[in-house]
């Protein structure tokens, strides 16, 4: 890495230190988890796949997962006339997945960021403020799945969620507050608070295309439904079966818990996260957890089959 490089994750990496604050009930819960395991491993004793038919199919799923983030990430450049090829798209988004195993804090995107720079000659500033853009709607996107779906659950089955209600309800909120009234801040003239404010009007830049905002709300809606489905896919390759809602539901929660995932990967973090939330609408433990790593074990097969491959294809590009 040169210097721009390294000034690059420096930055990225110091905005995500501000999550820690928030991690710190998210490790609580962690560990309220394993706790929980140790004292029920008896439990599990009765869950087995019942059919492996399901992995290639909740492979598939995943590599499309992929293949849709790949668009997301590349609608967002084109307010900034920076256009990729599919493949270019896909490949950069398996190698951020992949590298997110290996960086905590997601530090997969200075991968995607260097990418840019070396490539294009992307302002990693520029990037930065389209990342941020576009996980205002991506955000938005899930409050409101995650609303629907958990008023959806209380009038089939009167389970109703309240913490999750509110985290769903505040984003809603937090994010159509940014879309309808978010300032334009005007840059001070030193230099790193200039990037930070750069950074924030991010949202500025994809703002004014209509069909870029549509077409990344579109494409974040179809990232919860595959993540539905394959939520589905995992519980029912243990033989349970588990309503619409509350894949949609888990889907949901999981796009929002990017926000703490601070262990490669949101490692452990995003399992605590599915089983606390699976719980509130009466999902057992033992199903919820064996489903999450499932799906783990299976993205972190095809991650690191396409991960190794992708990286390849983009160092030889730049």
């Amino acid at each position: 890495m040169n210097l721009g490089e390294l000034e690059a994750f420096s930055f990225m990496s110091g905005c995500a230190m501000n999550r820690k604050v928030i991690s710190l009930g998210v490790f609580l819960l962690l560990f309220a988890s394993l706790a929980y395991l140790i004292h029920n491993r008896s439990s599990f004793s009765f869950l087995s796949l019942v059919s492996t038919i399901y992995l290639p199919v909740i492979a598939l799923f995943i590599v499309l997962h992929i293949f849709v983030t790949g668009l997301v990430s590349s609608v967002s450049l084109r307010p900034l006339s920076l256009r990729l090829t599919r493949i270019e798209e896909f490949a950069l988004a398996c190698t951020t997945r992949m590298m997110n195993y290996l960086i905590p804090f997601r530090g997969g995107f200075a991968t995607r960021a260097v990418y840019l720079k070396k490539r294009y000659k992307f302002a990693y500033t520029d990037f930065l403020a389209t990342l941020a853009a576009s996980y205002i709607i991506i955000f938005l996107v899930a409050g409101v799945f995650g609303l629907a779906s958990t008023l959806w659950i209380y009038e089939a089955t009167t389970v109703l969620s309240w913490p999750l209600l509110i985290i769903f309800a505040g984003t809603t909120a937090a994010m159509l507050g940014i879309v309808i009234v978010a300032p334009k801040f005007k840059e001070t003239g030193y230099r790193w608070v200039d990037k930070f404010i750069r950074v924030i009007n991010g949202w500025h830049l994809i703002r004014k295309d209509k069909k870029v905002v549509a077409k990344i709300a579109f494409f974040s809606a179809v990232q919860i439904l595959l993540g539905a489905v394959m939520t589905y896919l995992q519980f029912k390759a243990f033989g349970i079966t588990i309503p619409l809602a509350a894949a949609i539901f888990l889907a949901s929660i999981g796009s929002l818990s990017i926000l703490i995932a601070i262990t490669p990967a949101g490692l452990g973090i995003s399992e605590a996260v599915t089983v606390f939330s699976a719980l509130t609408i009466g999902i057992a433990a033992t199903e919820s957890l064996s489903a999450a790593i499932l799906g783990r074990s299976v993205s972190v097969v095809v991650l690191f089959i396409a991960g190794p491959i992708s990286s390849y294809y983009l160092m030889k590009k730049s």
